[in-house]
């Protein structure tokens, strides 16, 4: 892990210096018993409408020591390219490497079509759809305990977004559908990398459906802004809800946020709380 967070940082130095147009964007999180999670991303921003985005992230459960080696990485590389001044077309895909029993990879295209400029009170209003699959395989239960066969799974999903801003608000609802799995995953079999739209904090299960929605309140330097999603495991029949908050400071061409994110609040027993900072730049 010592080696994926210095990679985050020389990046985060050195681009810049090396003259790369585009923007870098570093998020992590720290929450009970040791928890952190961490990401980082490079839009770089090559000729003729290209943008390439390589990312990286991890999270451990605790900072136990025999934990920290098992920690789960992943990577991912993300192409844009706008066709017009309205559509933006992307492709991309996401690999995690074998860990605690756990490997995936996916892959999936996206469109992104922005209405106009001005619709009545919104400005730059946009709908983005996406489509994938990802692949799963899974030789140990979620206790660790090994699986006697190995168990694969595909996941095609679909993903719309829309968003717009209103004055000095800008709002965003996504909602996230897993169309079909391959072969159904029973109990005890979890995916250990499953994100919540607007949260930097990874959360384990396979999930039917996530709908969120986030909303910003812009003014020259801060930005407070709140995200409300909810969530519904394959194996579970009541949905579970996720809540965050920060605060954004923007200075220059660097903006700093900090918040906290809460899941599954409406059970106290199982409740997790994770606070996170974040910082993005423009070079």
């Amino acid at each position: 892990m010592f080696r994926l967070k210095a990679v985050l940082v020389l990046v985060l130095m050195v681009c810049p210096l090396a003259l790369c147009y585009g923007q870098i964007h570093f998020a992590a999180v720290n929450g009970d018993k040791g928890y952190a999670a961490m990401r980082g991303d490079v839009r770089w921003e090559l000729d003729n409408g290209l943008v390439l985005i390589p990312q990286a992230g991890y999270y451990r459960m605790s900072d136990k020591e025999e934990d920290e080696s098992g920690a789960t990485t992943k990577f991912a590389l993300n192409l844009q390219y706008d066709l017009t001044d309205r559509l933006t077309l992307s492709a991309g895909g996401t690999y995690i490497p074998q860990r605690l029993g756990f490997e995936n990879y996916a892959y999936g295209a996206a469109a992104k079509y922005t209405l106009c400029y001005y619709c009545g009170p919104f400005k730059n209003p946009y709908i983005k759809v996406n489509v994938g699959q990802s692949r799963y395989r899974i030789d140990a239960y979620d206790d660790g305990r090994p699986l006697e066969d190995v168990f694969k799974t595909a996941a095609t999903a679909a993903v719309a977004e829309v968003g717009a801003e209103m004055g000095r608000f800008f709002m965003q609802v996504r909602y996230d559908k897993v169309i079909k799995y391959s072969s159904k995953p029973g109990a005890h079999l979890a995916s250990n990398w499953t994100e919540i739209p607007f949260m930097t904090a990874v959360v384990q299960g396979f999930v039917r459906d996530i709908a969120a929605a986030r909303v910003a309140y812009r003014t020259q330097w801060i930005t407070p802004y709140a995200v409300y999603s909810r969530y519904k495991y394959l194996l579970g029949s009541d949905y579970t809800i996720s809540v965050a908050a920060g605060l954004a400071l923007k200075i220059g061409a660097t903006t700093l946020s900090g918040g906290v994110e809460i899941f599954e609040q409406n059970h106290k027993e199982n409740r997790k709380t994770y606070f996170s900072l974040s910082a993005s730049t423009e070079f």
